[in-house]
């Protein structure tokens, strides 16, 4: 009985080996590299859309006083009997200044119900612009 020693693998395959490991470390940093630069690239969000630019109906009486580049709320109506689809734009404070147009409210308030973001800002005296956050 001829005692050998621990049975090796031809040198061959030990390179190749090395190899292929050299090759996975390689691979296993780029993709560490890349994560950082993915997780930023899914923050980056889209500018909002712009989907209307309308006037108030039904304005409150102080709602023409509204500057120029203010930031609005759009908040949806059910309750109200006039417009079942009645979608009201608010101040940040929420003070009521009026609504969308029944028309073009219509499918704003379907938007709306399905949970889409949305806001809007004045353009001047009594109009106001509608945006879409995506």
């Amino acid at each position: 009985m001829s005692t050998c020693g621990p049975i090796r693998a031809p040198r061959t395959r030990d390179r190749a080996g090395g190899e292929m490991m050299k090759r996975r470390m390689m691979l296993g940093l780029a993709l560490t590299a890349a994560l950082p630069s993915a997780a930023l690239a899914s923050r980056v969000r889209p500018a909002p859309l712009e989907v209307l630019d309308t006037y108030l109906a039904n304005p409150v009486p102080d709602s023409r006083a509204q500057v120029a580049g203010q930031p609005l709320l759009l908040r949806r109506v059910h309750d109200w009997n006039f417009d079942p689809a009645a979608v009201a734009v608010e101040t940040e404070e929420g003070q009521r200044l009026g609504y969308l147009p029944p028309r073009q409210a219509e499918v704003l308030s379907r938007l709306l119900d399905h949970g889409a973001r949305t806001s809007a800002r004045v353009t001047g005296p009594g109009r106001i612009q509608v945006l879409l956050h995506l």
